[in-house]
């Protein structure tokens, strides 16, 4: 088994407390990096949860906000790169979304969905970008997307949409930002058993069936999305930017099957 070092490292990561986000946390603390962890649920709850998981709070800071308030997030990276100077890794993970038919969903409910999973990636990008830029640090952005960014589906226009956003955002941001050493890459997983993409999977019957037929009855397990992040963050993964790293057991071949 290849064993991946990330001691000394610290590493922020949004939507921490998510069914995904406790293998990513898991296994970013076995591999021995110091976690800032962002999330919506409140600090109790937060803390209780990493004790469950068998996280020492002596390995991670936890902050409570909601990421789509921007100035509350932008406070929050500052005083994060304040407190470690060399965080170099940064996660975008928060998102997600239930099912939300166009023709049954509000103006204001689309843009709320679509806000947290694209907009609000954008302010964290804005605020981590300043910090790197201004302490010249060769950092790495990576984010999380969903193969419906390019196999579209009916019930999620939000989601499919602003996940479609974050992926040519995140290779803008290679682009405009390779001159100062910065990285950003993305990690889409397919239908992983586990938080909204398991609620949508119960939800709609259809793509249920979308989803066995073109992965052979398999779905991502989350300690598998979990493997690709620990792998982008680790030196096995340094000369990768720019790229959307598939981890969907081929559920983006989509209707071309």
């Amino acid at each position: 088994m290849i064993q991946i070092d990330l001691s000394g490292k610290a590493i922020l990561l949004t939507g921490a407390m998510g069914a995904i986000a406790e293998h990513m946390v898991k296994r970013l603390h076995a591999a021995g990096a110091m976690l800032v962890l962002i999330d919506l649920k409140p600090p109790s709850e937060g803390h209780a949860m990493l004790r469950a998981w068998k996280v020492p709070e002596a390995s991670y800071v936890y902050h409570s906000l909601d990421i789509t308030d921007s100035a509350t997030l932008t406070c929050v990276v500052d005083d994060s790169f304040e407190r470690f100077p060399g965080v170099d890794t940064v996660l975008g993970h928060a998102g997600g979304c239930g099912l939300h038919p166009f023709a049954t969903t509000s103006e204001a409910e689309f843009e709320r969905v679509f806000r947290f999973n694209f907009l609000a990636q954008v302010c964290l990008t804005r605020a981590v970008f300043a910090q790197w830029v201004r302490r010249k640090t060769a950092g790495h952005l990576i984010f999380t997307s969903s193969y419906v960014a390019r196999v579209p589906h009916t019930q999620i226009p939000a989601y499919a949409s602003a996940k479609a956003a974050l992926e040519n955002f995140a290779r803008c941001m290679a682009l405009e930002y390779a001159s100062h050493g910065i990285r950003v890459n993305v990690i889409s997983p397919g239908n992983v058993a586990a938080g909204s993409s398991l609620k949508v999977f119960e939800e709609d019957a259809a793509y249920r069936e979308f989803v066995l037929r073109v992965t052979l009855g398999k779905r991502n397990s989350p300690e598998s999305i979990a493997d690709a992040f620990v792998y982008l963050c680790s030196p096995m993964g340094s000369e990768i930017s720019g790229q959307i790293l598939s981890a969907d057991y081929g559920s983006g071949i989509g209707n071309r099957l």
